[in-house]
């Protein structure tokens, strides 16, 4: 009795301890198409929110830099802006680096209602041995006005998306 108990312990703390690791994950955002003066807009901490929910929600550790603003789209898919992030995620032991650029067609006149991005690139990195994994982009409709909470519900699903690819 007392050897089948041990075995039963055992063999649940090694299937908890396979399933229960999670990777390290390091999180970006980065603004396009707006004025520096501009605040930072609210579909890019909803974006931010999603994504670093949706990862720790799955078991992943989850850490993010400031949101930074740049004043074209970038063309690479790591850009120069980010090399330091990524070195920083590195350093700290990150196993992936997510960036996700929001590019906002509209610069926000004062009274207006802020815009949200007409395209939104998320791109995963592995950061040990450094390589690119995979890039997602999103059009949102610009037709359809969508709440709050339609927005937060796509960026949740894209982060899923995004995170099914960690096995890559």
């Amino acid at each position: 009795m007392f050897v089948k108990n041990i075995s039963i312990i055992t063999f649940l703390a090694v299937v908890l301890a396979v399933s229960a690791q999670g990777a390290t994950v390091s999180f970006m955002v980065i603004e396009t198409g707006l004025r520096e003066e501009t605040p930072t807009i609210e579909s890019s901490r909803l974006w931010e929110d999603a994504l670093l929910g949706v990862f720790f929600d799955t078991g992943h550790i989850v850490s993010n830099t400031p949101i930074l603003r740049v004043s074209q789209k970038p063309q690479k898919n790591l850009p120069d802006e980010a090399k330091a992030s990524l070195g920083e995620a590195l350093d700290g032991g990150a196993d992936f680096f997510i960036l996700a650029v929001l590019d906002y067609e509209n610069q926000p006149k004062i009274g207006m209602e802020l815009p949200k991005p007409r395209s939104i690139s998320i791109r995963l990195f592995k950061t040990e041995p450094y390589r690119f994994l995979f890039s997602q982009e999103y059009t949102p409709a610009a037709e359809v006005h969508t709440t709050d909470r339609d927005d937060m519900a796509n960026a949740m699903s894209a982060a899923r998306v995004i995170a099914a690819h960690l096995k890559d």
